[in-house]
């Protein structure tokens, strides 16, 4: 069978068992320590950059989208508003850069978007989302840091100490890079297991068929323009690199942020953006098998 064909199928095969098996939620506190172990294979054969312009357009998109979108529906759908300006506004999703890793591109680049976009959230969103959702948030920006600096900063500062100090065992340890492969289907399957739980357990809380209907297709929409935008400002130098960086997003932040301070019915959007985000990149992932040398 064609390898491409047989990467699809695990990474389709991962979700699908992930959707089945909502129970496997609990266990989606293993979440971050997997994503951290795949950065440390990635980030053992970088060298670290500083930002580029591409980085900043990111992080304009990334504001302009959300609040753009919040401004069109909010006149028609509040709700809807709010789903779209909460996607919108999500920044780069940490497990961004492994993906990144798998399919060939500057991992450095999308590593600086993570911290960039989530810093400036992290700043940002105590002032701006109070005012915008019309409601009393007490947001502090420990959160967002802290899970930055853990999950980014930890494992790059120990995977450059090693790659410096001792090549020998990093020339090692790289030999197992594949592995990475297998870490990022057990996350897909936590994943998308706790995105069915959550589905499952919110999904009658006051939203009729259509509404439901309506916010699907708002996060769905808002996929295919994070993607589709975040490849023309790469232009010809990084344009996998900023699709990835927009239309990849750290939804589980965001999906706290809807159940805690605005309603579960919003939470849906972020929750149904995650199956979207993660099927873009199950089928970048075949296809980049496909198109690969030999």
């Amino acid at each position: 069978m064609n390898p491409s064909l047989i990467r699809a199928l695990k990474l389709l095969g991962a979700m699908l068992l992930g959707l089945a098996i909502p129970g496997a939620h609990e266990f989606r506190f293993l979440i971050p320590y997997a994503i951290t172990a795949t950065l440390g294979f990635a980030f053992l054969d970088i060298r670290p950059v500083g930002f580029r312009r591409e980085h900043f357009f990111v992080l304009l998109l990334n504001w302009a989208i959300g609040l753009v979108a919040w401004a069109v529906l909010i006149p028609f759908n509040r709700e809807l508003a709010f789903v779209a300006l909460l996607i919108g506004l999500t920044p780069t999703a940490t497990a961004s850069p492994v993906v990144m890793g798998m399919l060939g591109g500057s991992v450095e680049f999308v590593a600086g978007s993570v911290l960039l976009t989530n810093v400036v959230a992290g700043l940002l969103f105590p002032v701006v989302l109070p005012f915008l959702l019309g409601a009393d948030l007490s947001i502090s920006t420990a959160p967002f840091l802290k899970e930055t600096a853990c999950i980014i900063l930890g494992p790059l500062l120990a995977a450059q100490a090693v790659r410096m100090t001792a090549p020998v065992v990093t020339k090692r340890l790289l030999q197992y890079r594949h592995l990475s492969f297998y870490i990022w289907l057990g996350i897909l399957f936590l994943v998308t297991s706790n995105a069915g739980y959550f589905l499952r357990s919110q999904w009658g809380h006051g939203g009729s068929l259509l509404q439901l209907t309506q916010i699907g297709a708002v996060a769905v929409v808002l996929c295919a323009l994070n993607f589709g935008l975040g490849w023309k400002v790469g232009g010809a130098g990084v344009p996998r690199e900023t699709s990835q960086s927009l239309g990849q997003k750290n939804t589980i932040l965001t999906i706290w942020i809807a159940l805690t301070y605005v309603n579960p019915l919003v939470a849906l959007g972020p929750t149904v953006y995650i199956l979207c985000h993660n099927s873009y990149n199950a089928w970048q992932l075949a296809r980049h098998r496909s198109e690969a040398p030999g």
